[in-house]
């Protein structure tokens, strides 16, 4: 199986990338190949909502942001990462993830798949779950029509490396795959 791994914090090497790369090792330990991407380090333009892609044509736009979103239409897997920034998902994330109406409304590119999510937030644990509920069910069941395969969500953060745990568990979750 192929898997599209998405790291949506722009901070390498910290806690949301600390906590991917261990998902990542327990998927690739059960065969399979991950593509990782450091989304601020693409070039992606925002969804403009001209419809265009509903016509069975790619996106207008020749940028980072339609190779990602047909690799994520070819993988079987997708790994989204990210913290949450002032109640939601990262800005780079949700760029890349609206450029997906690209790929979920044409209709010669068929899609389906699973996807694990992991959330990384400074507030007490069940804090956000509310906006995480929301973010499992769209974009990733109702438009892309993936199974949600599990979530992890590591709050009241400081250094993940004081949750030995949250490693453990990610690393399990990629086994999943």
């Amino acid at each position: 199986m192929d898997i599209v791994a998405l790291m949506g914090s722009p901070r390498k090497h910290a806690n949301t990338d600390m906590l991917m790369d261990e998902m990542i090792r327990g998927a690739e330990e059960n065969g399979h190949n991950v593509i990782k991407h450091y989304i601020s380090d693409l070039d992606v333009h925002p969804c403009k909502g001209c419809g265009v892609c509903t016509t069975g044509r790619d996106c207008v736009f020749k940028d980072d942001g339609l190779e990602v979103t047909h690799q994520i239409a070819k993988a079987e897997g997708l790994i989204v990462g990210t913290p949450i920034y002032f109640g939601q998902m990262t800005g780079e994330l949700k760029v890349l993830l609206d450029r997906l109406f690209g790929i979920t409304n044409n209709p010669f590119i068929p899609m389906s798949g699973k996807v694990a999510l992991i959330f990384t937030h400074l507030g007490p644990e069940g804090y956000y779950d509310s906006y995480i509920e929301l973010a499992k069910i769209q974009p990733f069941q109702m438009n892309m029509h993936y199974e949600i395969v599990d979530v992890l969500v590591a709050g009241s953060l400081g250094d993940v490396r004081n949750q030995p745990n949250k490693f453990i568990e990610a690393f399990e979750i990629g086994k999943k795959f």
